[in-house]
This record gives C-alpha cells, structure tokens and sequence, in this order.
C-alpha cells in the first residue's frame, strides 16, 4: 500500500481558522458575514434610539455605561454638567450605581417596568391553573388539537376558582401595591417593611456612601414609586436602588425575602446642579 492508499486522518474537526478561509473564499458566505455585522449594527443603533425615545435622553455625550453598576446609558451635558442615565433595577436587594450625587444637585426620577415579589404564589396560580383546565377538559371532553373545537376550559370556571387564580401579591409597577388590599402572608410583617408606610414591591432609592457588600442606612433611604422630581440629598454619596420589601434581621441573610422577587424597573435619573 502506497502513500496515497494510506487511511488518511478524520477532518471533521476545523479550526477558527479554516471556518474563516471558507467564508473568505466564498463570496456568498462574505456577503452573508457582512450582512450579519450589518444586522448587529442595526439592532444596537435601534435599542440606542429606543432608549432615548422612550427616556428622553439626548445624545449629547451618550455611553455605554457599566453593567456591573446597572447604569445602562449616560449622557452628560456639556457647560452645565448636567446629566442623564438610564438605569435598570433588579428586585433582588439594594444595588449600589456609578452615580454620585451631593447636597447642591436636584434630581429627579421617571421609573417603568414590571416585577413580581412572591414567584412561588404565581407558581402555584399556574400550577392550580392548569389542575383546573385538566379536570375541565376531561370532564367536558374538551379536544385539545382538534380545529374545530371552539371550546376552551377557562370558559366553563367558577366563581370560586375564578377568585382563586387572582394573584395576592401581583405583578405591579414601580409604584407597587397597597398592603391593605394584598395581605402578607403573616400580619405582624407588615411593619417589617424597608418604608412601612409605603406602597409594597414599590421602587426605592438611597444617597449612601456605604460599601457594595453593605446595604445604605434605612434613613438614607426614600420613596421613589413611579416618579420623583427636584429632590434634594442630604449629603454626599452614591446612587442606590431597591424595592420595598420585608428586612431579614439576619445579617449573613439579609435578602432572604427579595429572593423569591422575579422582574425588573427601568428608571430615569436626571441629576441637575443648582
């Protein structure tokens, strides 16, 4: 058996390096890489334009900012310092931002968005849901795939599943919820909230100069729910946000019960000096 009649090595396998020389060689597959960067392009430049439509932000000196601070956007104004971000809060617990203001700044918040502080009750609000469609059908004998069926089985639920199914604690923006109409799951956690006196799940900020792994002091804290305008900090520091949600005594725990909290804000700051 000669060279040439030699079993030759399996070439399955390619390189970064042979992908790239088979779209250089291939004229289609170039057009297509290009169309795909374009592609890219064009969907970054549309979330900008969203963002700034959506937010107001002028594209004065606009940036990219840090993920790690949940600063998205950022724009500053040339002259007057004045600034602009766009910031997204997770429901999660306090979450310290880039953003430092002090004593002599106005700012002013706008909030949107949707989050949810109990993820196991609308797990079970699924769960009973899908019990209840389940027994509907069989008994009615509903068919599931079948194009002619014009039957659903939330047509035929009771008023006592209907109540059922409605969410104690729902989905709400980040002017939040009304604990006197959605009960806790224990009364005497009322008073256990970050603000008491707010609304539940509503959005929260504080001007605190504590470190990321400490949470700011309850009195540096603030409502912000839906919008803020011209406040004014006490003092200097950095930007924070969280939810109102009940304060776990326990120091090694603190968010124990911001981790069955599922969604996200988006706000708005807009920081003025004078």
């Amino acid at each position: 058996m000669n060279a040439e009649d030699a079993p030759r090595p399996n070439t399955t396998g390619k390189t970064a390096g042979d992908v790239l020389d088979g779209i250089l060689s291939n004229p289609k597959r170039w057009l297509a890489l290009l169309g795909l960067f374009a592609g890219m392009c064009g969907l970054v430049m549309l979330v900008l334009y969203v963002f700034m439509r959506l937010f107001g932000v002028q594209a004065k000196e606009l940036r990219l900012g840090s993920a790690s601070s949940h600063v998205l956007f950022e724009s500053v104004e040339k002259g007057t310092g004045n600034a602009e971000y766009v910031v997204i809060v997770s429901p999660q617990g306090w979450q310290k931002t880039s953003i430092e203001v002090h004593p002599d700044e106005r700012l002013s918040f706008q909030a949107n968005g949707k989050i949810c502080v109990d993820v196991h009750e609308v797990i079970n609000n699924v769960n009973q849901r899908l019990e209840y469609e389940n027994g509907i059908a069989e008994r009615e004998h509903i068919r599931r795939n079948d194009v002619d069926e014009k039957r659903v089985p939330e047509d035929y639920f009771t008023p006592e599943q209907r109540q059922s199914l409605i969410l104690r604690r729902p989905w709400v923006d980040p002017g939040g919820f009304d604990l006197s109409k959605y009960e806790p799951a224990f009364r005497s956690r009322r008073g256990r909230y970050l603000l008491p006196d707010e609304n539940a799940a509503g959005l929260i900020a504080a001007v605190s100069v504590a470190p990321e792994n400490k949470s700011p002091a309850v009195s540096d804290a603030f409502f912000v729910g839906r919008s803020k305008e011209d406040y004014t900090p006490s003092h200097a520091g950095w930007l924070w946000f969280t939810v109102n949600d009940v304060q776990n005594n326990d120091p090694q725990n603190p968010n124990l019960f911001y981790n069955d909290n599922v969604g996200s804000f988006w706000v708005r700051v807009v920081v003025k000096h004078g």
